[in-house]
């Protein structure tokens, strides 16, 4: 036996090698999968960030080809009123202009008049006749303006309605775009799942905005310390490196970032109403139209809420929450990690939706406006 351990072990040497060497390359392997993975995430959330742009930008030029068709028409309306009212004021003059157009000395001479009233006749006629011509110049202005304002009002509408047809393409598109996005979620593990609904659970079960707020607060709290307990009980090597920490969410979006919605800003922050002053902003929309994330960084929560209607609670990071509210449809789920500008839902169809926007920041209201560009 003790002759046949040496070689035994001499065996053993090169096969453990092998092993570690397998080992190394599986999970060389993984990590390159794992890098592959994530450049195509991005690569991904890229194109649904350009999506999300294409669709609001149209649906701005929708809104403002609108705008402009409303003013053409009311310029229109306008121009028509004044043309019906020097028409009206022409109309009895008209058969008397004339006939003394055609021959006012005759007419004036007929009747037994002392010569100097005929002279003051003829003068009367006169201004009589060019206070007519000005009426009657500006009645073809008029008519003049009514109609390039109507030709105005007409290539607006069809501005507007190509504006439209390309909103409506490029949210198709889009469309395809975050649904590929979902089967990836799909896969995401069963732990972050759980994290997840308990998360939106725990929001559900609020009756205010505020109480919703402090509770998800309460919640990342909680797995933040369940996190840091499991970490030291791993108690990594002595010589091993840790990882590097996750770094944390953006608090403000990038240059480029615009307001969330293709819309007007109806209230401000602090502006006074029936309920108070206002917590957060509300703008007004077209019916369906996109909302995007003004900010970077995770999911907290995504579901309906009382009367807020479809909401979704972004952790932008450095204790930053913020609330978009009044969606009929939601484009993420709780627990996904977004960048700036990618799609979280669309606003009713139909009526004149709002969009609501707060921004907690350590359980606080204070203004949106430095995260999200409101163009007011």
């Amino acid at each position: 036996m003790l002759l046949l351990t040496g070689p035994v072990l001499a065996q053993d040497v090169p096969a453990a090698r092998r092993a570690a060497e397998a080992e190394r390359a599986a999970a060389a392997e993984a990590a390159e999968r794992a890098r592959e993975a994530a450049a195509e995430a991005q690569q991904l959330a890229a194109e649904r960030i350009a999506g999300a742009a294409r669709v609001q930008a149209a649906e701005r030029a929708a809104l403002a080809a609108g705008s402009r068709a409303e003013a053409a028409r009311r310029a229109e309306a306008e121009a028509r009123v004044e043309q019906e009212r020097i028409s009206a004021e022409l109309a009895p003059l008209m058969p008397l202009l004339m006939r003394l157009a055609a021959q006012p000395a005759p007419i004036l001479l007929a009747a037994p008049l002392p010569p100097a009233e005929v002279a003051m006749g003829l003068a009367a006629l006169r201004a009589m006749l060019r206070e007519a011509q000005t009426m009657a110049e500006a009645l073809r202005a008029a008519e003049a303006r009514a109609a390039a304002e109507a030709h105005r009002f007409a290539e607006e509408r069809r501005q507007r309605g190509l504006a439209e047809i390309e909103a409506r393409q490029a949210s198709v598109a889009l469309d395809r775009q975050l649904e590929a996005a979902r089967q990836q979620l799909a896969e995401r593990s069963a732990a972050e799942r759980a994290a997840a609904a308990r998360a939106e659970e725990a929001v559900a079960r609020a009756q205010s905005l505020e109480e919703a707020l402090a509770r998800l607060e309460r919640e990342q709290a909680r797995r933040a310390e369940a996190e840091r307990r499991r970490e030291a009980e791993r108690r990594p090597e002595p010589r091993r490196a840790p990882p590097p920490p996750e770094p944390p969410a953006p608090a403000h979006p990038p240059a480029q970032a615009s307001q969330p919605v293709a819309g007007r800003l109806l209230r401000g922050f602090n502006s006074p109403g029936e309920g108070g002053p206002a917590r957060g902003l509300t703008f007004a929309a077209s019916p369906g139209a996109r909302v995007t994330a003004p900010c970077g960084g995770s999911v907290a929560f995504a579901a309906p809420f009382r009367s807020y209607g479809r909401m979704v609670i972004l952790d932008c990071g450095q204790g930053q929450h913020l609330v978009l509210a009044g969606m009929e449809r939601l484009d993420v789920t709780a627990g996904q990690r977004i960048q700036p500008g990618e799609p979280v839902g669309v606003l009713p169809g139909a009526g004149t939706p709002t969009l609501y926007v707060e921004l907690r920041r350590r359980g606080e209201a204070v203004d949106p406006r430095p995260l999200v560009r409101s163009g007011a």
